[in-house]
Protein backbone atom coordinates (compact mmCIF):
# COMPACT_ATOMS: atom_id res chain seq x y z
CA UNK A 1 0.00 0.00 0.00
CA UNK A 2 1.09 3.04 -0.60
CA UNK A 3 1.53 5.96 1.94
CA UNK A 4 0.58 9.50 0.92
CA UNK A 5 1.99 12.02 2.84
CA UNK A 6 0.41 14.93 4.33
CA UNK A 7 2.22 18.55 3.88
CA UNK A 8 1.11 21.13 6.42
CA UNK A 9 2.54 24.56 5.97
CA UNK A 10 4.32 26.05 8.88
CA UNK A 11 2.12 28.13 11.06
CA UNK A 12 -1.17 26.82 9.83
CA UNK A 13 -3.33 25.53 12.69
CA UNK A 14 -6.17 26.57 14.94
CA UNK A 15 -3.91 29.62 16.55
CA UNK A 16 -2.72 30.83 13.17
CA UNK A 17 -6.51 30.24 11.79
CA UNK A 18 -7.69 32.65 14.72
CA UNK A 19 -5.17 35.30 14.32
CA UNK A 20 -6.01 35.60 10.65
CA UNK A 21 -9.22 35.85 10.95
CA UNK A 22 -8.99 38.51 13.74
CA UNK A 23 -6.93 40.62 11.91
CA UNK A 24 -9.11 40.21 8.46
CA UNK A 25 -11.88 41.70 10.73
CA UNK A 26 -9.17 44.80 11.07
CA UNK A 27 -8.78 44.98 7.69
CA UNK A 28 -12.60 44.88 6.39
CA UNK A 29 -13.51 47.64 9.28
CA UNK A 30 -10.60 49.80 8.06
CA UNK A 31 -12.32 49.06 4.36
CA UNK A 32 -15.76 50.09 5.08
CA UNK A 33 -16.96 53.49 3.78
CA UNK A 34 -17.58 55.16 7.21
CA UNK A 35 -21.11 56.52 7.65
CA UNK A 36 -20.57 57.28 11.34
CA UNK A 37 -18.05 58.42 13.69
CA UNK A 38 -18.30 58.99 17.67
CA UNK A 39 -16.35 61.86 18.59
CA UNK A 40 -15.50 61.66 22.64
CA UNK A 41 -13.11 63.77 24.72
CA UNK A 42 -12.49 66.19 26.55
CA UNK A 43 -13.89 70.19 26.55
CA UNK A 44 -11.91 70.68 23.05
CA UNK A 45 -14.06 68.02 21.69
CA UNK A 46 -17.52 70.29 21.11
CA UNK A 47 -16.32 72.73 18.55
CA UNK A 48 -13.89 69.99 16.60
CA UNK A 49 -16.82 67.68 16.09
CA UNK A 50 -19.49 70.73 15.41
CA UNK A 51 -16.68 71.21 12.30
CA UNK A 52 -16.42 67.81 11.71
CA UNK A 53 -20.39 67.18 11.39
CA UNK A 54 -20.28 70.13 8.74
CA UNK A 55 -18.25 67.84 6.25
CA UNK A 56 -20.31 65.17 7.32
CA UNK A 57 -23.70 67.38 6.51
CA UNK A 58 -21.64 67.95 2.56
CA UNK A 59 -20.61 64.57 2.47
CA UNK A 60 -23.25 62.30 3.73
CA UNK A 61 -21.88 60.99 7.14
CA UNK A 62 -23.23 61.74 10.37
CA UNK A 63 -20.91 62.65 13.92
CA UNK A 64 -22.25 61.73 17.40
CA UNK A 65 -20.35 63.62 20.30
CA UNK A 66 -20.16 62.91 23.71
CA UNK A 67 -18.05 65.86 25.83
CA UNK A 68 -16.81 65.11 29.36
CA UNK A 69 -16.06 68.36 30.54
CA UNK A 70 -12.16 68.44 32.49
CA UNK A 71 -11.90 64.63 31.71
CA UNK A 72 -8.86 62.54 31.67
CA UNK A 73 -7.32 59.75 30.73
CA UNK A 74 -8.18 57.92 33.90
CA UNK A 75 -11.77 59.24 33.94
CA UNK A 76 -12.54 57.18 30.44
CA UNK A 77 -10.26 54.60 31.23
CA UNK A 78 -12.24 54.02 34.63
CA UNK A 79 -16.02 54.58 33.85
CA UNK A 80 -17.17 51.14 33.96
CA UNK A 81 -20.02 51.60 31.20
CA UNK A 82 -16.80 52.84 28.37
CA UNK A 83 -17.71 49.92 26.04
CA UNK A 84 -21.75 50.26 26.45
CA UNK A 85 -21.71 53.84 25.69
CA UNK A 86 -18.98 53.27 22.30
CA UNK A 87 -21.45 50.48 21.15
CA UNK A 88 -24.75 52.27 22.11
CA UNK A 89 -23.91 54.59 19.05
CA UNK A 90 -22.90 51.90 16.80
CA UNK A 91 -20.19 53.82 15.01
CA UNK A 92 -17.68 52.89 11.93
CA UNK A 93 -15.36 55.03 13.24
CA UNK A 94 -14.43 56.65 16.93
CA UNK A 95 -12.75 59.96 17.13
CA UNK A 96 -10.83 60.98 20.31
CA UNK A 97 -9.57 64.23 22.15
CA UNK A 98 -8.00 63.73 25.36
CA UNK A 99 -4.68 64.87 26.57
CA UNK A 100 -5.10 68.73 27.28
CA UNK A 101 -5.43 67.93 31.02
CA UNK A 102 -2.52 65.64 31.06
CA UNK A 103 -0.34 67.98 28.62
CA UNK A 104 2.26 68.52 31.28
CA UNK A 105 3.24 65.15 32.01
CA UNK A 106 6.45 64.81 32.85
CA UNK A 107 6.40 60.90 32.64
CA UNK A 108 3.50 59.90 29.81
CA UNK A 109 4.13 55.98 30.36
CA UNK A 110 2.31 56.25 33.61
CA UNK A 111 -0.67 56.57 31.19
CA UNK A 112 0.18 53.29 29.26
CA UNK A 113 -2.49 51.14 31.38
CA UNK A 114 -5.54 53.86 30.95
CA UNK A 115 -4.57 54.30 27.15
CA UNK A 116 -4.67 50.50 27.02
CA UNK A 117 -8.35 50.24 28.41
CA UNK A 118 -9.26 53.31 26.24
CA UNK A 119 -8.37 51.42 22.95
CA UNK A 120 -9.52 48.38 24.44
CA UNK A 121 -12.91 50.13 24.50
CA UNK A 122 -12.92 51.52 20.86
CA UNK A 123 -12.78 47.83 20.29
CA UNK A 124 -11.84 46.52 16.65
CA UNK A 125 -13.20 49.91 15.17
CA UNK A 126 -10.31 52.44 13.27
CA UNK A 127 -10.32 55.57 15.15
CA UNK A 128 -8.27 59.22 14.92
CA UNK A 129 -6.98 60.18 18.27
CA UNK A 130 -7.00 64.29 17.47
CA UNK A 131 -3.38 65.42 20.56
CA UNK A 132 -3.51 68.12 22.25
CA UNK A 133 -2.52 71.81 20.92
CA UNK A 134 0.25 73.55 22.71
CA UNK A 135 -0.66 75.91 26.21
CA UNK A 136 0.16 79.34 25.31
CA UNK A 137 2.93 80.35 27.67
CA UNK A 138 4.07 77.01 28.54
CA UNK A 139 6.93 74.99 26.82
CA UNK A 140 5.68 71.95 28.28
CA UNK A 141 3.60 68.82 26.61
CA UNK A 142 5.88 67.57 23.46
CA UNK A 143 6.49 64.58 25.91
CA UNK A 144 2.84 63.51 26.15
CA UNK A 145 2.67 64.46 22.41
CA UNK A 146 5.49 62.29 21.50
CA UNK A 147 5.03 59.51 23.54
CA UNK A 148 1.42 59.15 22.30
CA UNK A 149 2.85 59.28 18.39
CA UNK A 150 4.90 56.45 19.86
CA UNK A 151 2.17 54.49 21.09
CA UNK A 152 -0.64 55.55 18.53
CA UNK A 153 1.07 55.68 14.91
CA UNK A 154 0.85 57.71 12.36
CA UNK A 155 -2.45 56.70 10.70
CA UNK A 156 -4.23 56.80 14.03
CA UNK A 157 -2.42 59.96 15.63
CA UNK A 158 -2.92 63.65 14.60
CA UNK A 159 -0.04 66.05 16.34
CA UNK A 160 -1.95 69.42 16.77
CA UNK A 161 1.18 69.86 18.87
CA UNK A 162 2.80 71.68 16.25
CA UNK A 163 -0.23 73.96 15.24
CA UNK A 164 -0.27 77.70 15.57
CA UNK A 165 -3.71 78.48 16.40
CA UNK A 166 -5.69 81.65 17.57
CA UNK A 167 -6.65 80.93 21.46
CA UNK A 168 -9.48 82.48 23.92
CA UNK A 169 -7.33 84.73 25.70
CA UNK A 170 -3.39 84.62 26.32
CA UNK A 171 -3.32 82.02 28.82
CA UNK A 172 -6.06 80.24 27.84
CA UNK A 173 -5.09 76.85 25.94
CA UNK A 174 -8.79 76.70 24.48
CA UNK A 175 -9.09 78.13 20.13
CA UNK A 176 -11.19 80.33 19.48
CA UNK A 177 -14.34 79.55 17.37
CA UNK A 178 -12.00 80.23 14.52
CA UNK A 179 -9.42 78.32 15.42
CA UNK A 180 -11.21 75.44 16.50
CA UNK A 181 -12.21 75.44 12.67
CA UNK A 182 -8.66 75.84 11.15
CA UNK A 183 -7.71 72.81 13.72
CA UNK A 184 -10.36 70.87 12.60
CA UNK A 185 -9.40 71.61 8.81
CA UNK A 186 -6.05 70.40 9.37
CA UNK A 187 -7.34 67.21 10.93
CA UNK A 188 -9.41 67.01 7.61
CA UNK A 189 -6.50 67.72 5.27
CA UNK A 190 -4.34 65.06 7.43
CA UNK A 191 -7.03 62.30 6.60
CA UNK A 192 -7.16 63.01 3.20
CA UNK A 193 -3.61 63.45 1.84
CA UNK A 194 -2.56 60.13 4.44
CA UNK A 195 -5.74 57.42 3.18
CA UNK A 196 -6.25 56.80 6.78
CA UNK A 197 -9.78 56.41 6.96
CA UNK A 198 -12.10 55.59 4.28
CA UNK A 199 -14.09 58.83 4.87
CA UNK A 200 -15.66 60.92 2.45
CA UNK A 201 -14.72 64.24 2.23
CA UNK A 202 -14.54 65.29 -1.28
CA UNK A 203 -17.39 68.24 -0.74
CA UNK A 204 -15.73 71.09 1.94
CA UNK A 205 -18.18 73.15 4.09
CA UNK A 206 -17.98 76.86 4.01
CA UNK A 207 -15.30 78.57 5.46
CA UNK A 208 -17.79 79.06 8.66
CA UNK A 209 -19.88 76.07 8.96
CA UNK A 210 -20.84 74.12 12.09
CA UNK A 211 -23.01 72.29 13.17
CA UNK A 212 -24.21 69.55 15.84
CA UNK A 213 -25.35 66.11 15.25
CA UNK A 214 -28.59 64.78 16.02
CA UNK A 215 -26.79 63.11 19.25
CA UNK A 216 -24.45 65.94 21.15
CA UNK A 217 -24.41 64.83 25.18
CA UNK A 218 -22.23 67.26 27.46
CA UNK A 219 -21.36 66.05 30.65
CA UNK A 220 -19.69 68.05 33.12
CA UNK A 221 -16.86 67.77 35.27
CA UNK A 222 -18.47 66.06 37.97
CA UNK A 223 -20.71 64.12 36.14
CA UNK A 224 -20.22 60.51 35.30
CA UNK A 225 -19.89 59.15 32.10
Amino acid sequence: MALGLLLVPLGVGPDSHAQEVAQAKIENAKEKEIKKILFIGDSMTGWLSERLNAYGQANGFEVATIVWDGSTFGKWASAGNLVSTIDAQNPDAVFISLGMNELFEANPSKLQSELDKIRAGIGNRPFIWVGPPSWPGQNKGAKLNDWLQQQLGEKSFFRSFDLTLPRQSARNPHPTREGMIRWMDSVVDWIKSSGTLPLNLENTPGASQMSRGKTFIYKRMNENL
